[in-house]
């Protein structure tokens, strides 16, 4: 049962799309350092990279809400604060590591 419970958790739509959406940002995170890349332009940068990924994830996000019965909006409001969320993480990631160059290992 353990091992069924380890797959589907493994196979999870939502997680994936978060994962790929991260990992993404975590790639523009990466590139930025290694570029030299100022705060301000990074901020820029970070609140319109990966919309394919962003958009993938903030669907199923409010797809996942709703399920649960939330109304649409209250769905959406979760889903974009989710992926303000994120985007914030690298934001603040990048602020750190713009001295030292430090880069981010993405999620497997």
């Amino acid at each position: 049962a353990t091992m069924l419970s380890m797959a589907a958790m493994k196979a999870d739509p939502l997680d994936n799309a978060r994962k790929a959406f991260n990992n993404c940002m975590i790639e523009v995170h990466n590139k930025a350092v290694g570029e030299k890349v100022s705060p301000s332009d990074f901020l820029k940068t970070a609140e319109s990279a990966c919309t394919t990924e962003r958009t993938a994830y903030h669907s199923m996000m409010v797809k996942a809400e709703r399920s649960y019965g939330s109304s649409q909006k209250d769905a959406e409001q979760f889903a974009n604060e989710e992926v303000q969320m994120m985007i914030d993480g690298i934001v603040s990631s990048f602020n750190e590591n713009a001295e030292t160059g430090a880069k981010l290992t993405p999620e497997k």
